[in-house]
């Protein structure tokens, strides 16, 4: 009886350590649905620029519209290996919820393992997070060249 009381208590302590992770995992689906949205907004604009693209003679509006064009392209870029990265992060912190149970079920030492995957887990979350910088420079310098919005009245 003390032995399975004794089994209760240190599942109890693993769930505690397990909660830190998952509360990770939210963070990283917030960070998800930002990148969502921008890639929604990019979407958008791409959208809108090649209907403007098709039905625009002038050559130099052409070219505009080509390069702001090749910029949401760069911007999806960033988007879709913060997307990954952030995707792999959260894949690995499950890892490491998964590896603290089986730690505790099987009584073997999966330290390392664990520290791995975390390791691994900021990493990539890490890389997220440069690449979504990357894509808001991308989007700062793009503003101030002229190219978003340059003409903002003729979208509505």
């Amino acid at each position: 009886m003390q032995d399975s009381a004794l089994h209760i208590l240190t599942m109890a302590k693993v769930i505690q350590t397990a909660v830190a992770p998952v509360f990770l995992i939210t963070g990283i689906a917030a960070t998800l649905g930002v990148l969502s949205n921008r890639l929604a907004r990019i979407i958008d604009r791409t959208r809108l620029l090649d209907k403007r693209l098709k039905r625009t003679l002038d050559e130099a509006e052409k070219i505009s519209l080509q390069k702001e064009m090749r910029t949401l392209l760069k911007r999806s870029r960033c988007i879709h290996v913060a997307f990954t990265a952030s995707v792999l992060s959260a894949l690995l912190v499950c890892g490491v919820v998964m590896l603290l149970f089986v730690s505790h079920l099987h009584t073997t030492d999966l330290a390392v393992a664990i520290a791995s995957c975390f390791i691994a887990a900021m990493a990539m979350l890490i890389g997220a997070f440069f690449a979504l910088l990357g894509e808001i420079f991308l989007t700062t310098r793009s503003m101030h060249r002229g190219l978003i919005f340059a003409d903002f009245s003729q979208d509505e």
